[in-house]
């Protein structure tokens, strides 16, 4: 059973037979308190389903957590949980804090579940700029919906499978979409995962207990993840990162990225557009020059 299966079963009722009759271009399902439930299709366009009131979204967390919301607390202070088959659940609601941080997320009036999959081939105009010889580290940006985890998650198998060994820190387990420490995905037969672990914390550590010749990450952003690719760096490993950005000069305002750029960390970086997967721009961090894709 794939993890849109899965998702459909537990969602149940129109929900779930409006997500198998998409699942072949299904990329979210955003469900609100008192409003129409949408699918979210590849192509930008959205189809409504069912009016959701408060009881059917408790219902529906109730589901997906398997009668047991206490077991993702952990999670749901970061405003997420993980679902059977690695599905990713993103949580608003009424929070409750203690010290100052988020301890609870009750009373849910959104949710916007994230439908992992795989598409065999879209890495395959990225990977010549990446893999040539060597695994040049290489960053790639993107506004939100461009597929960049998708196209991240395949490069990470073609080289894995290609003979390198990958580590992977899936902070949000949307990388290989894990569940009970397994992935769902195929991220290739040489890769070792690190899930539900911040970044910042996972890149050492799998350096340390993998000996990677390629980390590879998710949504980069933060000083702590600069820091630790620019140790991954160190260490001998080429890095494979996304982040968001919507072009080059927009990630060079982005303090922590803009270091580790001027620091040339990454020997390319490359931009995805106007649509989600295409090559819009890449470039050579190394030599300062626009390489023609």
């Amino acid at each position: 059973m794939t993890p849109v299966d899965r998702l459909a079963e537990r969602l149940g009722g129109e929900l779930g037979a409006l997500l198998m009759r998409e699942q072949a271009q299904a990329t979210e399902l955003r469900l609100r308190n008192g409003q129409a439930s949408r699918l979210c299709r590849m192509d930008g366009s959205e189809i409504a389903g069912p009016v959701l009131d408060a009881a059917s979204m408790q219902s529906i967390v109730a589901r997906l957590c398997g009668d047991s919301i206490y077991a993702f607390e952990e999670e749901l202070r970061q405003g997420y949980f993980t679902a059977e088959g690695g599905v990713r659940v993103g949580v608003c609601g009424r929070t409750g804090a203690r010290s100052g941080a988020v301890c609870c997320i009750s009373d849910v009036t959104s949710l916007c579940i994230r439908i992992p999959r795989e598409v065999r081939g879209c890495a395959d105009a990225l990977l010549p700029l990446v893999w040539r010889e060597v695994v040049h580290s290489t960053l790639i940006l993107s506004p939100p919906g461009m597929g960049k985890t998708t196209l991240l998650r395949e490069l990470i198998r073609k080289l894995s499978d290609g003979g390198w060994n990958v580590a992977v820190a899936d902070e949000r387990r949307e990388i290989a979409a894990c569940w009970n420490g397994e992935a769902q995905l195929d991220v290739g037969a040489r890769t070792d995962v690190m899930d539900g672990c911040p970044k910042a914390q996972a890149l050492p550590l799998l350096i340390r207990a993998c000996a990677p010749q390629v980390l590879a990450a998710d949504e980069i952003g933060c000083a702590a993840d600069a820091v630790a690719l620019r140790d991954a760096r160190r260490c001998g490993a080429a890095v494979i990162a996304t982040a968001h950005a919507s072009s080059f000069d927009d990630a060079l305002r982005r303090a922590a990225i803009a270091g580790i750029l001027r620091e040339k960390i990454f020997d390319r970086m490359v931009l995805l557009g106007p649509t989600p997967g295409r090559i819009r721009a890449a470039y050579d961090c190394v030599n300062g020059v626009e390489i023609q894709c």
